[in-house]
């Protein structure tokens, strides 16, 4: 059974996350990849989207081009809003990771040559076609750039939920 709970002054505590869905002329999507210390043992495959946390009333787009600014050295230009993916808590060998909501907008397209400076957490980038995702990315990570890239070619925005395996 569950307890009276207010929402509004003791809401549940959930992570925010914005991340870019930047692409470069041919169509490919640039992932990230964390740095071997950084990685969590469910991470089996470390490429993510670049951006990360928001931090307490940090607005979701001032957050997504400040985490971008701090691991790739260049500033996004966040557009529309391109999907949201609710992950649960989720129990793993070494922790429980708390449920979260992540944003994915766009944030254009940008020349594949581009320079990056990566900070501490990120140790390089990768440019992937859209046939490449799922070989490479985690499942929800693939699930949520494919759910970005129909909204992108004129789909709705979607909301996925869960863990895919």
């Amino acid at each position: 059974m569950q307890t009276k709970r207010d929402h509004f002054t003791d809401p549940p505590p959930r992570r925010l996350g914005a991340l870019g869905i930047i692409r470069n002329p041919a169509g490919a999507v640039l992932m990230t990849e964390k740095a071997q210390d950084a990685l969590r043992d469910e991470e089996r495959k470390p490429w993510f989207h670049p951006g990360g946390c928001v931090e307490e009333n940090e607005p979701l787009l001032d957050g997504l081009v400040r985490n971008v600014s701090a691991k790739l050295g260049i500033t996004p230009k966040p557009g529309r809003l391109l999907a949201v993916h609710h992950m649960y808590d989720q129990q793993h060998k070494t922790h429980l990771s708390k449920e979260g909501i992540n944003f994915l907008f766009d944030c254009g397209v940008i020349d594949e040559d581009t320079p990056f400076v990566f900070d501490g957490s990120i140790q390089g980038a990768r440019w992937m076609l859209p046939d490449e995702l799922d070989e490479h990315l985690t499942p929800f990570t693939a699930a949520r750039t494919h759910a970005a890239l129909r909204a992108l070619s004129g789909g709705d925005v979607e909301v996925l939920a869960g863990h895919p395996l």
